[in-house]
């Protein structure tokens, strides 16, 4: 029973525990600390770091790793990981631990890596590492422990200490199997001003040796020679080396397995230009190198021959943070073996530092005065020479400003090209011959300028990285996708951050294949370029720009995408999105359609009150825009009907004020169109001395007595209704015509004439001709056959009567001839 119970309590805790670590939760051993577990076994992690421990908790022997960096222990009591058998890894690192006894870390007969970095130890025993037989990694950068205590360390592959080189000339220590030596001044202390055979002559196995920032000034020759093994050497910002000096490493070099050399900022920053000289890489020719780092060391231009002194070996070459110049060694680079390329950074500007290193040999340029002087180049002009076996260049940040022109190129097999954060402000082009590019990034360039021809010779491209530019000032004049037409087989066009305020439709007509497309942080407002085509489209980026909605024409193209690949999705946040009735069709589109939304949590839009609503569930928000849009609609079309019957009420007043001048326009237009006018340069020649408009009933007076004394003994000439008026053509039409062609327009005047129809439409019509085709000249002419009453007259002929002229018929003998004859005055 006793045995039954001790089981049950185990398995509670251990099953707490794991409990506790699979969601990184606080130990039930330490409230300071948390555990993480490694699932389905019973070992856990156990993070203590940053805690503001003072002592070190007790842990249990399931435990894998502890990490106790960051805190304030000072001390390891004796035999205090005795529990903890299993234990593989210890971080110790930034504490006050100030001395280390033999019993400190008794008991860790599995630890494989230690960590004792950032402390103040400076008493360690000899026998200290004795129990940590499986030890095969230990950092004690930045402490004061001595290296003969290492001695016990047998199976130590990985060791990261300070290396002050004073009065002793080498590491007294000797450990077979260490293959990892880190010596760096950067993580720690190092100061070896002058290494010499002596120095590393105790761990000949070694595989990686760092030795950057070491303050070195001289190498001897044989330092390197017996490291039958090494095959990484950094000494990198070592700034009193120099190539002159680094000469004598790589004499060593041709003995080791060295795969990769770092000399980086080996000559100083502010001093005169350098050149590499045959003399500094012949030595290599002999190796097996596979990788050269040789940035920011100012180096301006390279002895001709010099780069085929590199092994054929060499994949990987460095040279970033340079001054190059053009000269005669570009010839050589056809020949280079090398495959990936960085040439970044160049004439980029420095900022002196105030801790400077001191060298104690003279650091002077060996770039000869009268060999830039005299130098003349042979490479032709616009041919750029590249190695045939190269497949990727990084080109970025190079301070230099130009367009990019056509050039012709020598054959090689780039693939990869990233040109991003240089000033390349207009690419003309094109470049040949690039066939086997698949990856282009010239992004951060200010480029505002892109030739119709500069991909012609880029017909593989898959991945086009344009962003950041300022290409909105080009690409919407595009109207017939010219830019983009010689690389259909793009996977991956990135324009974001161009200032593009519109995309012409045709546009992207040439890429069927693209999946993804980024048109993130420009200025569009509508999706008006075409997409539909692109049946493996999976992604669409139209974060932050102006977009208000996706119209219909929009969400009909990227549901023609979807039924092709069912994965699209698109980023549209970010953008001034609007939740009102008009965009209502929009919301309920959001909520129904099966395409992804990318970060829909951070969608928002603006309501016609001007709040914003978030759009995490956009089925929601149109059952509520639709409540409110029913009684905006028909307020809307209560409103539209209120302005329609205002208008037309209006537009009936003002046809029927016009009336007669709307009727006359009509017939004139009419008449100008089917009868050709009859002009002189002085004046209008009239068909008719006069129209006379009468009515039937006073015929006889016109017929018997007033042709017969104007026509017949005045010779005028008469336009009578009933005798010139065209058979077959509209009245209407004959009354205006016949008012239009005649000078005057005579109207006999009679009860009978007021009550017709056809005699009142006349005498409107030669009101409407005398006001606006006669410029208001007085052509009309009354004539009363008897006497009438003014309360008789209509006010249109009372108001004439009262301004012009009119005459009445006597009935006496001389009155008679005095009528005649002021009428044939008048109408002469």
């Amino acid at each position: 029973m006793f045995l039954i119970i001790n089981l049950m309590f185990v398995y509670l805790t251990v099953g707490r525990v794991n409990t506790d670590a699979a969601r990184g939760r606080e130990c039930y051993f330490s409230t300071k600390c948390r555990c993480f577990s490694f699932l389905p076994t019973q070992n856990y992690n156990a993070v203590c770091s940053n805690s503001k421990l003072h002592a070190i908790p007790v842990f249990k022997d399931n435990i894998h790793s502890i990490d106790l960096s960051y805190n304030r222990i000072q001390k390891i009591q004796n035999k205090h990981f005795s529990n903890n058998g299993n234990l593989k890894e210890l971080n110790l690192s930034h504490n006050k631990i100030k001395s280390l006894s033999k019993n400190s870390f008794y008991g860790l007969r599995k630890l494989s890596m230690l960590i004792v970095s950032q402390n103040a130890i400076d008493s360690v025993e000899t026998n200290t590492f004795f129990y940590l037989q499986s030890l095969a990694y230990l950092d004690m950068k930045h402490t004061r422990i001595n290296v003969s205590t290492l001695q016990s360390l047998l199976f130590l592959k990985t060791l990261r200490m300070d290396f002050i080189l004073n009065e002793s000339n080498n590491l007294s220590f000797t450990l077979l199997h260490l293959k990892h030596l880190d010596l760096s001044g950067m993580s720690g202390r190092c100061e070896a001003r002058t290494l010499t055979e002596d120095v590393f002559k105790f761990i000949p196995n070694i595989e990686d040796l760092n030795l950057s920032a070491c303050k070195i000034n001289w190498i001897y020759k044989g330092t390197f020679k017996f490291m039958r093994n090494l095959s990484i050497l950094d000494l990198s910002y070592n700034q009193c080396l120099t190539f002159s000096e680094a000469e004598n490493v790589t004499h060593d070099l041709i003995y080791t397995s060295i795969k990769v050399l770092k000399v980086n900022k080996i000559h100083k920053t502010f001093q005169m230009n350098t050149m590499i000289k045959r003399s500094h890489l012949r030595n290599l020719k002999g190796t097996n190198l596979i990788e050269l780092q040789v940035n920011s060391n100012r180096i301006q231009k390279m002895e001709k021959g010099a780069l085929l002194q590199l092994p054929s070996t060499l994949r990987t070459i460095s040279m970033s943070d340079n001054e190059f110049s053009y000269g005669d060694y570009l010839s050589d680079v056809i020949f280079l073996p090398v495959e990936h390329a960085n040439i970044s950074e160049l004439f980029k500007s420095h900022i002196p530092s105030k801790y400077e290193e001191r060298c104690e040999h003279r650091n002077e340029s060996n770039f000869q005065e009268e060999e830039i002087k005299n130098h003349i180049s042979s490479i032709r002009p616009n041919f750029v020479p590249l190695p045939l076996r190269l497949k990727s260049i990084v080109y970025r940040n190079c301070l230099i400003r130009y367009e990019i022109p056509a050039m012709k190129m020598s054959e090689n097999s780039i693939e990869y090209f990233d040109g991003h954060q240089n000033m390349f402000f207009s690419l003309i082009g094109p470049l040949c011959p690039l066939d086997h590019m698949r990856y282009l990034d010239l992004s951060g360039n200010m480029c505002s300028n892109v030739s119709k021809v500069f991909f012609k010779c880029i017909g593989n491209l898959q991945i086009l990285r344009l962003q950041n530019n300022l290409l909105g000032f080009v690409l919407p004049d595009d109207v017939n996708g010219e830019v983009l037409q010689y690389v259909p087989d793009l996977r991956e066009i990135n324009l974001s951050e161009n200032r593009i305020p519109t995309l012409p439709y045709y546009f992207f007509k040439s890429q069927v294949s693209v999946r993804r497309l980024y048109l993130d942080g420009n200025l569009l407002d509508y999706l008006i370029f075409k997409i539909d085509h692109m049946k493996n489209l999976n992604f669409l980026g139209l974060s932050n720009n102006r977009f208000s909605y996706l119209d219909k024409p929009a969400r009909d193209q990227l549901e023609t995408v979807f039924k092709n690949n069912k994965n699209l999705s698109i980023d549209i946040s970010g953008n001034p999105l609007k939740c009102t009735c008009d965009t209502k069709d929009f919301i309920q589109w959001m909520g129904n359609t099966k395409i992804i939304f990318n970060n829909l949590h951070f969608y928002s839009c603006r309501l016609s009150t001007d709040k914003k609503q978030n759009l995490n569930n956009p089925n929601r928000l149109y059952e509520v825009l639709q409540k409110e849009c029913v009684s905006y609609t028909s307020l809307v079309i209560g409103l539209i009907s209120l302005v329609g019957l205002f208008v037309s009420i209006l537009t009936f007043g003002l046809v029927y004020r016009h009336r007669w001048r709307i009727r006359y326009m009509y017939y004139m237009v009419k008449i100008r169109y089917f009868e050709t006018k009859q002009k002189t340069h002085e004046r209008k020649i009239y068909r008719y001395d006069a129209f006379v408009s009468y009515e039937s009933n006073d015929r006889s007076f016109v017929h018997g007595q007033f042709l017969r004394k104007l026509e017949n003994d005045a010779g005028l000439k008469l336009c009578i209704h009933q005798r010139d008026f065209l058979p077959g053509r509209d009245i209407a039409e004959n009354i205006t015509s016949a008012i239009h062609d005649s000078r005057k327009i005579v109207v006999i005047m009679s009860p009978n004439y007021l009550n017709s129809y056809w005699c009142m439409f006349e005498y409107n019509m030669a009101r409407v001709e005398s006001i606006y085709s006669r410029n208001k000249e007085n052509i009309l002419f009354l004539v009363f056959l008897q006497q009438m009453s003014p309360r008789s007259l209509p006010l249109l002929v009372l108001e004439l009567v009262q301004s012009q002229s009119y005459i009445e018929y006597p009935n006496d003998e001389y009155g008679d001839t005095v009528f005649w004859e002021k009428l044939k005055e008048v109408l002469t």
